[in-house]
This record gives C-alpha cells, structure tokens and sequence, in this order.
C-alpha cells in the first residue's frame, strides 16, 4: 500500500527560530509583558514616526480592520460626558486587544512588528477605562492609517 506523502511537513522547530514553512515559533522564549502607556499629547507625531519605520509591514486592509474595532466605541463615547468609558465600550476595547493578539499569531513578521513597532497594545491598555485616553487613542489610529497611506503602504 502506497502513502500519499503530499501533506507531509517536518516538525516544527521547537527553538524559537522560522522553520522551512516560514512559522516562527516561541516556546522557548519569555512571553512579552505589555505594559500599559498613556498616549502622548503629540500623538500625530508618534505616529508619523512609527509609520516611518513600519509602513511597509502591513497591509491597508490589516490596518483599516484594526481601526474599525475601535470606530463604534469612539461613536458611542465622543457622544458622552462621563469620564469613564461604558461598560459596552470596555468589552469592546478587551475585544481589540485579543483581535489584535491573534493576527500577531497568524501574521508575526508583518503584523506583529506594525504592533510592537506602533506599541498599539501598551497604549490601548493605557486607556484604563478613561473616556478622554479612548477618544485620543481612535484618532492615533486614524493618524496611523493616514500615515500609512501617505507613505505609500502595501494595498491587500
């Protein structure tokens, strides 16, 4: 009886290092600590210069897709007086970060150097519930995709 080698893959480099496939693979490294920064005042500057370094990385569709799962609640809050953010809006935001999370997973080369490069998980976890720091964090993501834009990123 004759084998169909044709799915066949080696196992997987277990060093940390991309296997022949192209997986990057960690089970050997420390995990990352993200730690929460409160977006700066020049939040436009910021990322005009993290698109300087990491236009390239990542598509306008990634991109535009991120900005979306923050487009609602930004609708929802810049309507509100409260300092705080709702408690919808605050599942919304956890919602991101793990979306953000798992295309880091699929995609490390490309959308995980625009994450790292953006530091877009320290500073959503900045927000800490505060209307205000949700607000300036939707416009550095439209900063983002306009940079990108302007630069020339990659379309798909």
């Amino acid at each position: 009886m004759a084998y169909n080698n044709g799915g066949y893959r080696e196992p997987r480099n277990q060093g940390g290092q991309r296997d022949s496939y192209g997986y990057n693979h960690y089970q050997n490294a420390a995990p990352r600590v993200i730690t929460p920064k409160d977006l700066p005042e020049n939040f436009v500057d910021v990322a005009e210069k993290h698109m300087n370094n990491c236009y390239r990385s990542i598509t306008t569709s990634k991109i535009r897709n991120m900005l979306s799962l923050v487009i609602d609640c930004y609708q929802a809050e810049s309507r509100r007086t409260d300092e705080k953010i709702t408690p919808e809006s605050a599942d919304a935001l956890t919602n991101m970060r793990i979306r953000v999370v798992y295309e880091m997973g699929r995609d490390d080369r490309n959308v995980g150097q625009f994450v790292r490069e953006t530091e877009l998980l320290e500073y959503l976890a900045g927000i800490r519930g505060d209307r205000k720091a949700l607000i300036r964090f939707y416009h550095y993501m439209e900063a983002l995709v306009a940079y990108h834009k302007y630069m020339g990123g990659r379309e798909g």
